[in-house]
């Protein structure tokens, strides 16, 4: 705290997947001073971070904010609760997540444009997905596609096995055909890439951008720091109060605060700097300066985890013998499910092929509680623990990516310590639940296929208990799927972005959080919609695009 100047020309609120690149880059002019700001502890003060085998021993950890979540009887039947685990450590969630990559589809930056996002389309995205990655994924050398020599390493599965290139034929059976899944061009099947180094490390955008960054005198990085306000005068962000474990603090702001937060410490912030609903924060006390909808809009995948077993000798990646450089997702497939009139470029759900029985060894217990012992022989497949960490076997994630359900998130106390009130509305619209039903049936199919069936898959206890319907009926399938039906941890689109007329959006396409001069949102809460995929590599992209835009407007 000895170096804390007074004022900086650029506060970054948040440390997380967009936060480091945000600030690294801005600090590359040395006439800029940056100061950055992360609630957690460094990720060189934790070793499990870098270690792409124990993410899962990094839920309900330290450096996890573990957020509770309301929910309203429609989804998570067999939970005691619904978890939310979220990076709290440098790099936020792309130090804590499964590394998994994708750009998603090149159709949802398509339409991010047609709700009047200029500058958000495919064609302007990708040169800074571009510009962020070292791509060393075998057999793209030259592509126009694919980049070698920027910040974050990608690369396809270490030593993976003849399963999970069975889950890829499987899909051609199915009518699907092989893609490169950072093309934009993605319904198909193909391997699955990963934010893991050569040396199998994760490649997160902390060890990524910042820490080559931290020689720089002009930058500065806070950890353990959590900023509890933004300071607005006059409509204006001049400054930004922070804890430390030794006081409060403020500094002063030359130029601008961007809040980097991530969708649910974004609108919290906001919220409590006075940003959002006139109505909401007068039940608090906190004064409005800008009546926006922070907060709403709230969008999330949920997944299935269904565990496979297939016979011995089949080298599937157990628990037991699970490579600490492989982060167990090694391919995946985009499908259409028919169900509304496809848009012809766009998937509306993601099936993952992941070695062994998720969550990897851990226990269960820690991660999902269960209401009633009635639900657990579902969730562990009738094996106890012991048997899951050695047999062979594999866990497929039906995904759907598209939901119609939105939640929202609101202010629990005016005290910036508390969680949040987070409510995500899973299937509150019933075309969700019928998505999920035929995300399941494909997973059944993908199974049952010529390139399946030397591995004896076996996929059981899908049954509800006490549930006099068949197993595949559509009831039970609904059933299974509002019991267990669980977040795959990619919340967004709580800041959204939007056209100067759009009532719903709180941020224009330049990221600036309307009505207020110098303070922006870059981070996943700004999406219009959810991504048709995995949302870290998209948090990157609006890491590089946002801090161009306030280098030279994006020019």
């Amino acid at each position: 705290m000895t170096n804390l100047q007074d004022s900086y020309d650029y506060v970054v609120c948040g440390g997380g997947s967009a936060g480091c690149v945000v600030a690294a880059r801005l600090s590359e002019d040395p006439n800029h001073s940056v100061l950055l700001l992360e609630a957690g502890p460094s990720d060189l003060d934790w070793l499990d971070t870098h270690i792409p085998s124990l993410t899962a021993t990094l839920q309900r950890s330290k450096i996890d904010w573990d957020y509770k979540c309301k929910i309203k009887g429609k989804s998570y039947l067999a939970y005691e609760d619904v978890r939310w685990t979220r990076g709290k450590v440098l790099g936020g969630c792309g130090s804590h997540n499964a590394m998994a990559y994708t750009r998603c589809s090149a159709a949802d930056y398509d339409s991010w444009e047609k709700l009047g996002c200029e500058g958000w389309s495919w064609k302007d995205v990708l040169p800074y997905f571009l510009k962020a990655e070292n791509d060393i994924c075998p057999g793209f050398a030259g592509s126009e596609l694919h980049n070698i020599g920027g910040p974050v390493t990608i690369s396809t599965p270490h030593r993976p096995t003849a399963v999970s290139s069975a889950f890829i034929q499987a899909g051609l059976e199915l009518g699907y055909k092989t893609v490169d899944v950072m093309s934009g061009d993605i319904i198909g099947f193909g391997d699955f890439p990963a934010t893991i180094d050569a040396d199998g490390k994760r490649a997160s955008t902390a060890r990524a951008y910042v820490h080559p960054a931290m020689k720089r005198s002009n930058f500065t990085v806070l950890c353990n720091t959590h900023v509890t306000k933004v300071d607005i005068q006059d409509k204006k962000a001049v400054g930004v109060f922070f804890r430390t474990d030794v006081g409060d603090k403020r500094v002063a702001v030359n130029k601008e605060v961007i809040v980097s937060g991530g969708a649910v410490n974004s609108p919290q912030l906001l919220l409590l700097s006075g940003v959002g609903p006139k109505s909401h924060l007068e039940e608090f006390g906190i004064e409005c300066v800008a009546d926006l909808p922070v907060g709403q809009n709230l969008q999330d995948h949920l997944c299935m985890h269904m565990k496979v077993s297939v016979k011995a000798g089949s080298q599937v990646n157990t628990f037991s013998n699970f490579p600490v450089d492989n982060n167990g997702a090694e391919a995946t497939g985009f499908i259409q499910t028919g169900l509304e009139e496809p848009n012809v470029d766009s998937p509306d759900m993601q099936l993952v092929y992941t070695g062994g029985f998720f969550p990897f060894g851990i226990d269960e217990d820690k991660i999902f509680v269960l209401k009633n012992p009635k639900f657990q022989p579902i969730l562990s497949q009738n094996m106890p623990r012991e048997e899951r960490l050695v047999k062979e076997g594999f866990t497929i994630f039906p995904i759907f990516i598209h939901p119609k359900s939105v939640g929202e998130i609101k202010l629990a106390s005016a005290d910036p310590m508390a969680q949040p009130f987070i409510d995500p509305n899973y299937f509150d619209h019933h075309y969700d639940v019928k998505a999920m039903i035929k995300g399941i049936r494909v997973a059944k199919q993908l199974l049952e296929t010529k390139a399946m069936v030397p591995f004896e898959c076996k996929l059981n206890c899908l049954k509800m208990p006490g549930s006099k319907d068949d197993e595949w009926s559509d009831e039970n399938l609904e059933a299974y799927a509002r019991h267990y039906a669980c977040t795959l941890y990619h919340p967004t689109s709580t800041c959204k972005m939007g056209a100067k007329d759009d009532p719903t959006a709180v941020v224009d396409p330049q990221l600036r959080v309307r009505g207020i001069e110098g303070l922006r949102v870059i981070d996943a809460s700004i999406m219009p919609n959810v991504t048709s995929g995995n949302t870290n590599a998209p948090c990157i992209m609006i890491g590089e695009k946002g801090a161009d835009l306030i280098i030279n407007g994006g020019k």
